[in-house]
Order: C-alpha cells, then sequence, then structure tokens
C-alpha cells in the first residue's frame, strides 16, 4: 500500500472501533502516524538504492519492529502529548486559529489510557504486515517478501492480490475521507463500510483480474 492508504487504514481502524467517542480525535491520529512508521526502513533509498532493497519490508516490517515501535509511538504520544502540541503550532496560523481554542492539552494521565495508546499504535503499526502482503508489485517493481519473523527467522511470505498504487484503494478511502469529515457523526458507521468495501475489492480484485492477467 502507499503511504496515504496505510495512514488511512489506520485512520478507519480507529474510527470504526469508535475509539474516537471515548479517547478523542488525538488517538485517531496517532493510529494514523503510527500505521505509516514501518515504512522507516525505506529511508536508506535516500542513500543507497541496494541497501533499499534488502532492507525495504524486512527491517520495519516485521512483529518485533512493529511491536518496538507501537510501544515507543503510543508512549510518546499519550506522555508528551504530541497531537496536542502538534496541533497547538498548526492552528497559530491563518484560518486554522479559529480552532485554536477548541484545542485541549491532556493534563491528567492514567496507566489505563497509556495501555489503550500502546495497543492502538502496536496494532496500527502490525497492519502494515497483512495490507503490504495483498497490496503489493507492479509492472517493474518487485513483490519485496515480507519477513515477519526476522531477525529470529528468514521465513518470507507475499500474496499479491493488488498492484502496488492501484487507484481503487486509494479512491474508496479518499471518498469515505469525504463523507467523514461531512457526517462526523456517522463516522464509526463509514469506517466501518470503507473497511469492508477495501476488503471486497481487494478480494475481488484478486479473484478476477489477477488470475485473467
Amino acid at each position: 500500500m502507499t503511504t496515504f492508504e496505510h495512514a488511512l487504514l489506520g485512520i478507519n481502524g480507529a474510527l470504526a472501533a469508535g475509539l474516537h467517542r471515548h479517547h478523542g480525535w488525538k488517538i485517531v491520529a496517532l493510529a494514523g502516524v503510527a500505521a505509516i512508521a514501518p515504512d522507516w526502513d525505506g529511508v536508506p533509498m535516500l542513500i543507497d538504492m541496494s541497501r533499499f532493497e534488502a532492507g525495504h519490508r524486512v527491517w520495519g516490517h516485521n512483529l518485533l519492529a512493529c511491536c518496538v515501535l507501537g510501544l515507543l509511538l503510543g508512549t510518546a504520544d499519550y506522555r508528551l502529548d504530541l497531537s496536542g502540541r502538534a496541533a497547538a503550532r498548526i492552528t497559530r496560523y491563518g484560518p486554522l486559529k479559529e480552532l485554536a481554542t477548541s484545542i485541549e492539552r491532556r493534563q491528567s494521565f492514567s496507566t489505563r489510557s497509556w495501555c489503550v495508546w500502546i495497543s492502538v499504535a502496536t496494532v496500527a503499526a502490525l497492519s502494515q504486515i497483512p495490507a503490504d502482503a495483498v497490496v503489493s508489485g507492479a509492472v517493474g517493481l518487485s513483490d519485496w517478501a515480507l519477513k515477519p519473523l526476522w531477525p529470529f527467522s528468514h521465513f518470507q511470505f507475499i500474496y499479491p492480490l493488488v498492484p502496488w498504487g492501484n487507484v481503487g484503494v486509494t479512491i474508496v478511502f479518499a471518498i469515505a475521507m469525504i463523507v467523514e469529515l461531512k457526517k462526523p457523526n456517522q463516522a464509526q458507521q463509514i469506517a466501518l463500510l470503507t473497511l469492508v468495501v477495501v476488503v471486497i475489492y481487494i478480494a475481488l480484485w484478486g479473484a478476477f483480474v489477477n488470475v485473467r492477467n
């Protein structure tokens, strides 16, 4: 999946679970950030393509790395209120100033909420593994098999159903984002429907289009 799709997968997952009703928008933002975090292993592309080919979907796309990322991101965002700080900075400028008064900084902390933050960040990061397993490969690109047990095992797998960059998944998520913004009270139902549609789209594409190719 693309970065945009990973982020919206995390966001819609959090909305579909109704987490925004109990923990506010910050945990939804965390899910979006955590869902793209494993792609840090693509950074070597800026330095050396051979390292990128060796490490992409390996160093960051494994169970250990995703769990560590979830722990670090969940703890950092909860304890330091990173989402609140970022929102406070953004709303200092231009038309967004109107939203500044609605940005609340976290004043109280609890072990239970901290565990929720860590759990959400971890699940969002782990979502990269199945998502990249089924949305992978394209003309001129390798499938980039995943090694979920790395560094303890070099077992690898990939089950590409939809090519990377396929616009169908992007369109579904984009439409959902617009509708959710227009109907925030129905965000949970819309997000759940969106995830169902994405799964059906991927399954149908893999069953019919891939077979023909």
